[in-house]
C-alpha cells in the first residue's frame, strides 16, 4: 500500500473473504483489470517505478546469499525470499505467487477446515530498513547462529501478523520477542 498511496493510485479494500472470490470472477471494471496487491510483483510502468526495480533488482544480487540463507532459516515456510521494491516503512511483508492462491484465500480456505489451497509464500524484506542491516551484520557473523535464525524466524512472524495470521506458536513468539527486548 506504501508505494501505491505515494503515487496516489486508487485501491480497493477487500475486507469480507468473499470479496477476493467476487473478483476472481469478474475480472475487470470498465475494462480497468484487478490486480491483487498481495500477490506477485507490483508492475507499475512509470518511470520512477522502473528505477526503483532495476535498483531491486542489483540488490537482490548482491544480497543473493543472505536471502537464499534467510530461505533455507524458514525452511518450508516460505517458498522464496526477496529483496522488496513495494515497501517504504515496513521492515517486511508477504505476498503470494503470481499464479496461485493470495493469501486471504488460503486464510478463507482454512477458516472452513478445508486446506485445500496453500498459497506460495514469499517473504520479501525492505533493504533500506534498519533491520536489514542488522540482519546482514549477524549473517557475516555466522550464518548458522541461532541469533540469525531467531531474526529470520521473527521477520516470517511479523510479516504474517502484518497480514492478520496468528502464528502457529504464538507462545515462542513472545518468548523470542522479550528475549530479544531483554538484550
Amino acid at each position: 500500500m506504501e508505494t501505491l498511496r505515494d503515487k496516489g493510485i486508487e485501491v480497493l479494500y477487500l475486507l469480507d473473504p468473499v470479496d477476493e472470490f467476487c473478483l476472481e470472477t469478474l475480472h475487470a471494471y470498465e475494462e480497468k483489470p484487478f490486480h491483487s496487491i498481495s500477490r506477485g510483483d507490483l508492475d507499475l510502468d512509470d518511470a520512477e517505478s522502473q528505477e526503483v526495480k532495476k535498483e531491486t533488482e542489483e540488490l537482490q544480487k548482491d544480497n543473493g546469499d543472505l536471502m537464499k540463507d534467510i530461505k533455507e532459516a524458514l525452511g518450508d515456510k516460505v517458498a522464496d525470499v526477496k529483496v522488496s521494491s513495494r515497501l517504504k516503512s515496513s521492515a517486511v511483508c508477504l505476498v503470494a505467487d503470481e499464479a496461485g492462491p493470495s493469501l486471504s484465500m488460503e486464510q478463507a480456505f482454512s477458516d472452513m477446515k478445508n486446506p485445500l489451497f496453500k498459497a506460495k509464500r514469499i517473504l520479501e524484506i525492505n533493504p533500506h530498513h534498519e533491520l536489514f542491516g542488522r540482519l546482514k551484520a549477524l549473517h557475516d557473523a555466522g550464518k548458522d547462529s541461532q541469533e540469525f535464525k531467531d531474526y529470520c524466524g521473527l521477520l516470517y512472524t511479523q510479516a504474517l501478523l502484518i497480514e492478520g495470521i496468528l502464528p502457529e506458536n504464538p507462545v515462542e513468539f513472545a518468548n523470542k520477542v522479550a528475549e530479544l527486548m531483554a538484550k
